[in-house]
């Protein structure tokens, strides 16, 4: 299970965070630059394809936008 990197705006922060734990163990996100609103997304095992089916709903929602470059550190 490897993490994925999304800019969220800051207002949307906290929904983000109820509608996460409201699918009970689909995945863990933490914030790694709040100044830019970067989050980590870390998928729980077997419920891939249930967070995929989220996360596109959040991207036409809140308009999360997932980082793909290299340059974020842990």
């Amino acid at each position: 299970m490897k993490p994925r990197f999304f800019r969220v705006d800051r207002s949307q922060h906290a929904y983000l965070t109820f509608i996460v734990e409201s699918y009970e163990g689909i995945c863990t996100v933490s914030t790694v630059d709040n100044k830019n609103g970067i989050i980590r997304v870390l998928p729980s095992e077997g419920q891939e394809q249930d967070l995929e089916g989220l996360i596109g709903a959040l991207k036409e929602e809140i308009g999360m936008e997932e980082i793909v470059d290299h340059q974020i550190v842990i």
